[in-house]
């Protein structure tokens, strides 16, 4: 077991590995290109099988390294899962899953330094943002219900229901209002572009923004504990070599002397 851990963890390994997913990623993206029936098509899928047998042989590598701790750690139940789908015969309903084989590409995440901590602080942030999704969601409604009653007579195509305004108040929030310039409803209603100002302020600027900083407040939180936890094992590596030095003099004074 130990023997297998050492070459699951061995950097060779893991550069061997990154490297057959970024070059997968690339044989994918080539195989939608070419004819199906053609010798560049072959020869695409005996790469793509060669290197899904790379990632395979990795996957049981994890799994006999890790066993049931696998279970415990999203990331290697993701590169599992990956792995599996990427293995389903293309038998029936099962070839529908062959399609999703292109997730493969996502382990490269796994390979970008602090990638896996970026998505964690994003998946943390989205947890933490829910009851700003909240005052999103009402600050939003509340101006499509406004914008549909005052303006369905003037712009029908873009106001005359609550998902037509709920659709172009989209445009405008993430467009920043740069698109203000096309509204008709300013020719018969100057005063509308108080209601559109108000709506970009609040909306765009004011939640949009809070988003960003609650997304960058957990990625530097899960840096930092990322930090943590590598000075942690550089510590815990100093103190073990320090424990066989002093180890190592203990034993020397105990020698007899010749």
């Amino acid at each position: 077991m130990k023997q297998l851990y050492l070459l699951y963890a061995a950097p060779p390994w893991r550069v061997c590995v990154g490297i057959a997913v970024f070059v997968n990623s690339i044989v994918l993206g080539a195989i939608t290109e070419v004819p199906g029936a053609s010798e560049s098509a072959h020869l695409l899928a005996q790469i793509d099988g060669g290197l899904l047998a790379l990632l395979v042989l990795d996957a049981l590598l994890l799994v006999a390294v890790k066993r049931r701790a696998v279970l415990h750690n999203g990331w290697d139940l993701f590169d599992v899962g990956v792995t599996l789908v990427s293995v389903a015969p293309s038998v029936g309903m099962l070839s529908a899953f062959r399609v999703l084989r292109v997730i493969r590409v996502l382990r490269l995440i796994s390979f970008i330094p602090h990638g896996r901590a970026t998505v964690d602080a994003l998946l943390s942030a989205l947890r933490n943002m829910s009851a700003a999704f909240v005052v999103l969601a009402v600050v939003f409604y509340s101006f499509v219900v406004i914008a549909t009653n005052l303006f369905r007579d003037i712009d029908p195509a873009r106001y005359g229901t609550l998902g037509r305004s709920a659709a172009h108040l989209y445009t405008v929030m993430v467009s920043l209002g740069s698109n203000l310039d096309t509204e008709v409803v300013f020719t018969d209603r100057p005063w509308a572009l108080l209601i559109f100002g108000a709506f970009i302020v609040v909306a765009s600027f004011g939640l949009l923004n809070m988003f960003i900083a609650v997304l960058v407040a957990a990625l530097k939180e899960q840096l930092d504990r990322e930090h943590v936890l590598e000075e942690r094992a550089r510590f815990n590596r100093l103190e073990q070599k320090v424990d066989r030095l002093a180890a190592a003099i203990e034993a020397l004074g105990r020698a007899p002397a010749k």
